[in-house]
């Protein structure tokens, strides 16, 4: 997905078909599906728990069954910095259990959720005798490489209100509702956003209301209406 989209007139059909998040048990083949389940167990979080910090020990993987999680870092000031949403379905903790690496952010429960957790050696042991599931997560490592990479380009634009847009079009189209007339609901604070972007709350609060001026977005009480 190109994320360096110029003009607030584009459109986000494209950016939505070409979603880089992957539910992972929809995308099995129901017996790998069943075989993911008997490994793990089900665990429950409140909302503002910590699930994972960055160092913990790559111990398990967590598929997220119900709620979201929020992706986070902090900088050496301790200035909170939000990358994104994980959504129900998607894994976590994948990465660094293949890799035998370090968890590399931390996972915060933005409401209740309920999770899978699949303990590292069950984990890989079943990766090894199931191919599709091999498949399955080679291809949303893929793409959250690909993510990445639009990440980094989005942090290169030349200017903010390039960064504002691009974000806004990258997070309507991973977390965002779909609305009628090509219109996307994203239910994200201009403080969450304006950690996500990088800047200031007062600067990006100025960049999105030059955008509601210019007829590309609606701006309402945590929440944020990008027009098609």
């Amino acid at each position: 997905m190109n994320t360096k989209l110029g003009s607030p007139n584009t459109s986000l059909a494209q950016a939505r078909s070409e979603r880089y998040r992957v539910d992972l048990l929809a995308e099995l083949p129901a017996a790998s599906a069943r075989g993911l389940r008997a490994i793990g167990s089900r665990r429950r979080y409140r909302d503002g728990k910590f699930v994972q910090k960055r160092g913990d020990a790559a111990d398990h993987a967590l598929v997220l069954l119900s709620g979201r999680f929020r992706v986070v870092a902090f900088t050496v000031g301790g200035t909170e910095r939000m990358t994104r949403w994980l959504e129900a379905g998607e894994i976590t903790g994948i990465s660094s259990v293949l890799g035998n690496a370090p968890v590399p952010v931390d996972l915060v429960a933005d409401g209740d959720v309920e999770v899978l957790v699949l303990p590292r050696q069950p984990l890989l042991d079943f990766l090894e005798r199931d191919a599709p599931a091999c498949l399955a997560v080679a291809r949303l490592l893929s793409l959250r490489v690909n993510g990445l990479l639009d990440t980094i380009f989005i942090s290169s634009e030349d200017t903010l209100h390039a960064r504002v847009w691009a974000t806004l079009q990258v997070l309507a189209a991973e977390n965002g509702q779909p609305l009628p007339g090509g219109r996307t609901l994203l239910r994200i604070s201009q403080g969450d956003l304006s950690h996500v972007v990088g800047a200031s709350r007062q600067r990006v609060n100025e960049e999105l209301r030059k955008l509601q001026a210019g007829g590309s977005v609606r701006l309402g009480y945590r929440w944020i209406e990008v027009l098609g």
